[in-house]
């Protein structure tokens, strides 16, 4: 339990997305994402183990999907194709989440220090992991459960991913396998609020 309690003492906080890809196993080509490779969003994770976040396609690069001009309470005179746009490229969901098969590198206490090891990334909900080069921090697996979604096919959904820190747990990512599709989400740690 010490070691997942470590991973939980670097989730808890909020995180900024970096960056996102889904890339196809088979060929390795990289599959375009709804929210271009440079999302927006927070992602929220609580000592008490729930987990809620938002991804939206970028301002910056992908205005298109972000029009300006709606607001809450929507009105009966606003697109609905505006809204549609809106929808289509944004999902948040929460939930609690377990952590599993924790190992923090070297016996070290966490983010201080690191391996090399290399093992088998097992998709599709397989109790093994697999750890990049050079990854400093705990890594194991994440079980979500979403209660709640945007998209309603996500509202009681499980949802398992690979999860490593680094840069003393100021860096983390998220590999999902989706089938023949693995999505590799990097997050940085926002600053606490005052």
């Amino acid at each position: 339990m010490v070691a997942a309690d470590a991973a939980l003492d670097c989730f808890v906080g909020a995180w900024g997305f970096i960056n996102a890809t889904l890339t196809n196993t088979t060929s390795g080509a990289l599959i375009p994402e709804w929210h271009s490779m440079y999302p927006s969003g927070i992602t929220v994770y609580s000592a008490t183990r729930y987990n809620s976040f938002i991804i939206t396609a970028n301002d910056t690069t992908q205005p298109e999907y972000r029009p300006k001009d709606l607001s809450l309470p929507a009105k009966p005179t606003d697109s609905i194709a505006e809204w549609a746009t809106v929808a289509q490229h944004s999902l948040a969901a929460g939930g609690p989440f377990v952590l599993a098969n924790v190992t923090v590198p070297g016996g070290k206490t966490p983010c201080n220090g690191g391996s090399t090891k290399r093992v088998g990334y097992g998709g599709d909900h397989k109790e093994e992991h697999h750890r990049y080069v050079g990854a400093t921090g705990p890594s194991g697996i994440m079980h979500n459960h979403f209660t709640t979604a945007t998209l309603p096919s996500w509202v009681d959904f499980d949802l398992s991913s690979d999860f490593e820190f680094f840069d003393d747990c100021n860096v983390h990512v998220l590999r999902t396998s989706f089938g023949d599709v693995l999505q590799t989400v990097f997050f940085n740690r926002l600053p606490e609020h005052a």
